[in-house]
């Protein structure tokens, strides 16, 4: 295997980018150790570095390998790095995705450090920003739907959690391509709610009110 930190990468954040690539991977092979090692070589190499556009990205990717690994403070950290250097790019860009992304990165780092309103804060700016720049039936904007109605879900907020998830669904069905994965992750999610609040027929969830 190529080492991450050879002269190809030429600075320091490509550097980085190759040892969270790596980091991943070990993490899915379960070696859990190495890939925690070069994670946080990574988060070093970054820290001294200059904010740009390339950096904000890594910063996501490699604060998202660090929740994976439990280390929610330094992924807190980087995530909140990332979206103010995204947030300052000019929007009708592929950024726009990666901003959503961000904030959907970030409140899930808060909710699993048990700060789940400072989380749907979050979620519910991603979601109108999400609509703005993506549009209201674009994937990364139903998953962000989707996460924000398993927020209200936790709260006990359990109508609008349902409206979420229903709305979700009806864009979905309006795609074109719709992410089947995605699809049947928002109907396990709805018919989860319902079965909770018993109120699940043979055919399964109840029909959306016209």
């Amino acid at each position: 295997m190529r080492d991450p930190l050879d002269p190809i990468a030429s600075n320091p954040t490509e550097q980085a980018g190759r040892l969270q690539r790596s980091a991943a991977a070990l993490h899915a092979r379960r070696q859990w150790a190495e890939a925690e090692s070069l994670a946080t070589r990574a988060s070093t190499l970054l820290a001294a570095e200059p904010d740009t556009p390339a950096l904000g990205r890594t910063c996501q990717a490699l604060a998202g390998t660090l929740d994976d690994l439990g280390d929610h403070a330094e992924a807190e950290n980087l995530y909140r790095r990332a979206a103010t250097i995204l947030t300052a790019l000019p929007t009708g860009s592929p950024d726009d995705l990666m901003r959503i992304r961000c904030a959907r990165g970030l409140a899930a780092n808060l909710r699993m450090q048990g700060r789940a309103e400072e989380a749907g804060t979050i979620l519910i700016a991603a979601l109108a920003l999400a609509e703005q720049l993506l549009g209201p039936s674009h994937l990364d904007t139903l998953a962000t739907m989707t996460g924000l109605g398993l927020l209200w879900e936790g709260f006990g907020r359990l109508d609008e959690a349902e409206e979420l998830y229903r709305h979700a669904l009806v864009r979905a069905e309006l795609l074109c391509e719709a992410d089947l994965d995605q699809v049947a992750g928002m109907t396990a999610a709805l018919a989860g709610l319902l079965e909770r609040r018993g109120r699940v027929t043979a055919g399964g969830c109840r029909p959306l009110p016209v």
